[in-house]
């Protein structure tokens, strides 16, 4: 059997303090550092997830920036292609008509030089058929 007594009551006191003592010097800065660290974890998670984030923003705005310059670049690039297209096609343009001037002197040349020989020959024919004759007939004509 139990017997009730004083020294219940003094245990139950003993045991109250206890848990008075207990409560203010241990379970309270225990639990001050179980909420101080899981608040830094938090914060932690925070931080991390907003570094997170800021990183894809960031990523996403070096990729659209890295896009925008791919584009300037072919741009640039096919202006310039365009450009020597341009030129080359002038400069082809240009050496074909010089070298059809050329052509032409030189047409204009042959003429000139067969017109010239035609008109010596026409006028040295009749000595050369006197020539070519007499050496036919083997006289001087």
């Amino acid at each position: 059997m139990i017997d009730i007594n004083a020294t219940l009551f003094i245990q139950w006191g003993i045991f109250v303090a206890l848990m008075v003592f207990l409560h203010f010097f241990l379970f309270k800065p225990v639990l001050r550092v179980i909420d101080a660290r899981q608040a830094k974890v938090e914060g932690t998670f925070a931080r991390a997830e907003d570094l997170q984030s800021k990183s894809a923003k960031d990523q996403a705005e070096y990729q659209a920036k890295l896009d925008a310059s791919k584009e300037k670049l072919f741009a640039r690039t096919a202006a310039i292609r365009e450009n020597a297209a341009k030129e080359s096609k002038g400069l082809m343009e240009k050496a074909r008509e010089e070298a059809l001037a050329q052509v032409e002197s030189t047409k204009e040349r042959v003429r000139h030089d067969s017109e010239v020989v035609r008109k010596e020959l026409v006028a040295n024919v009749d000595g050369l058929a006197r020539e070519i004759a007499g050496k036919i007939l083997e006289r001087a004509i």
